[in-house]
């Protein structure tokens, strides 16, 4: 790729993201109290008024209006996407691995919740030309069995064939995520060994390592802490393949009785280096910061595309996070002061 075209991806990458929510905007919107007040600020905002320009405030349902969040980030990533027209492609088109896992494990939810009318509404109608799987199928499936009609010719038929049943109350939700993730992963660290050398390959596959490890320990956490899980059963869904963390940590990580005192570990290793003075009030919420502050410094300091294209793709992950959680609040009327705890930013 040359410097030009380098020069043209990130300068609109860096363009898209200066248009996002601003943290005094936060700050407003986490006040509202209803949705059409909600959704009526967000057709104003620079960043959605295009993808919102027709929707009328008072009669869109939530899982609507979070669905075209999602299409207007999808939107834009893919807007960049095109822009890439070297032989590392591959490695961009990651992004759209990691939709087809979350549509995968929203059809699962909705199943296993029978919400159909709720979940449904989010998932993402606008990706069925980005993607192998057939979309409508999916919409369909009622159960495992019928969601893997959708999934024949895809490498999801085979990852997910071995869960296979009809009793939606037998799916095996956190085990079809972990063998996702794997494969998500697999994919990940092999379109870099394939596509990059030097200090950048070294410095993506510490993104996804940091990710990783991140995650597992958010994993470890939420099943120590409200569903009191054995240590074997953690360990069997963790992504351990990639992880720069040893058994032996992660073994003493599933043995703690306190699950609280995984925030402890996270103030003192080697992700200690990425806090800052905000208070952390849940693991969630550090682990997420971390991963914040890390495509902060990249969108604004990085000069290779794939790194500011992680970013951007982690920095619009993050405002749609933001955006559902602030939905969230006011569905539940939480205390707008409750609901910015939760918002990173």
């Amino acid at each position: 790729m040359s410097s030009w075209a380098n020069n043209a991806i990130i300068s609109k990458a860096k363009s898209i993201y200066g248009n996002f929510i601003k943290p005094e905007e936060y700050e407003k919107i986490s006040k509202f109290k209803t949705l059409p007040d909600f959704v009526g600020y967000l057709k104003k905002h620079e960043n959605y008024q295009n993808i919102l320009k027709d929707v009328k405030e008072n009669t869109i349902r939530r899982g609507n209006i979070e669905s075209l969040i999602k299409k207007n980030s999808f939107d834009q990533i893919m807007r960049l996407i095109k822009q890439v027209h070297s032989n590392d492609l591959e490695f961009f088109e990651l992004n759209i691995v990691q939709q087809e896992n979350e549509i995968i494990l929203t059809a699962l939810r909705t199943m296993i919740s029978e919400d159909y009318d709720e979940n449904q509404g989010k998932m993402p109608f606008f990706f069925d030309v980005h993607t192998h799987i057939d979309m409508a199928l999916v919409f369909k499936a009622s159960n495992l069995n019928e969601l893997l009609e959708a999934l024949e010719k895809t490498p999801y038929y085979d990852i997910l064939k071995p869960f296979d049943t009809k009793d939606n109350q037998q799916i095996l939700y956190l085990d079809i995520e972990h063998a996702l993730e794997d494969y998500y992963y697999d994919e990940a660290f092999r379109r870099i060994d394939q596509y990059y050398r030097g200090t950048l390959k070294k410095d993506l596959e510490s993104v996804f390592q940091t990710r990783i490890e991140l995650n597992n320990i958010i994993k470890i956490y939420r099943l120590k802490k409200f569903y009191q899980a054995e240590p074997a059963r953690i360990k069997s869904i963790l992504v351990t393949k990639h992880s720069r963390i040893s058994d032996k940590k992660f073994d003493e990580l599933t043995k703690l009785k306190d699950p609280d005192a995984i925030l402890k570990y996270l103030s003192t290793s080697e992700f200690s280096r990425f806090t800052s003075d905000k208070d952390y009030v849940y693991v969630e919420y550090y682990a997420g910061r971390i991963q914040y502050d890390i495509a902060k410094k990249f969108i604004y300091y990085a000069t290779d595309v794939p790194k500011v294209f992680l970013a951007f793709v982690a920095l619009s992950e993050f405002e749609i996070v933001n955006l559902t959680n602030i939905i969230e609040g006011i569905r539940y009327q939480v205390d707008d002061q409750k609901i910015r705890q939760m918002l990173i930013y």
